[in-house]
């Protein structure tokens, strides 16, 4: 698991590492090109925001997974959302900034340049919430989670063009259907 996942971070940062590359090899000094692709640390004011963004977007995640039978949370050896082992929270980071790599940091980036904040971050959180409709395959109870992944990368969208970096969302790693307590937890957890 904890291999795939990285495999899954190389491959997802790859765009965002070439580009770079690219505009590095264009002349670009080395902060400009990185701050295109989103790869600065951010400011220290962009934690509230991303806070917020994470506070939203796990209730949102646990709303959804309370809405899917227990069953198909555990379906083929997969918890959704709740991570059951250190390699699992590890591949949630490598996934999550993976993802914020590709998404927010090469695809965001282009497109808020070429299009504008309104249009780029729409057309980023459709092709961010695109792979995620294959959770439908594994089984259409996982339909809750579409809208939250949409909902989701509409709000990284948002962080990353108000920061200019990916670094705020990486710093608070939770998946947006991660949640402290997953909702197959409530059963057994005393109020």
């Amino acid at each position: 698991m904890l291999l795939g996942a990285v495999l899954e971070f190389l491959v997802l940062s790859l765009p965002s590492l070439i580009y770079r590359s690219r505009l590095r090899q264009h002349g670009h000094p080395a902060v400009v090109a990185s701050t295109a692709v989103g790869l600065t640390l951010g400011h220290l004011r962009d934690s509230l925001p991303a806070a917020g963004v994470a506070v939203i977007t796990s209730g949102l995640g646990y709303a959804a997974l309370t809405l899917i039978p227990r069953a198909d949370l555990t379906q083929h050896g997969a918890a959704v959302g709740h991570p059951t082992t250190a390699g699992g929270y590890a591949a949630i980071v490598l996934l999550a900034a993976g993802e914020e790599m590709l998404f927010r940091g090469w695809l965001a980036g282009v497109l808020f340049r070429k299009l504008g904040f309104a249009r780029g971050n729409a057309i980023q959180a459709l092709v961010f919430l695109a792979p995620h409709t294959l959770l439908l395959l594994v089984s259409p109870t996982l339909w809750p989670i579409l809208p939250v992944q949409l909902i989701a990368g509409w709000l990284l969208g948002w962080l990353r063009h108000r920061s200019g970096s990916v670094a705020p969302r990486l710093r608070l790693t939770p998946r947006p259907t991660s949640s402290p307590l997953s909702p197959s937890d409530r059963a057994e957890t005393p109020l």
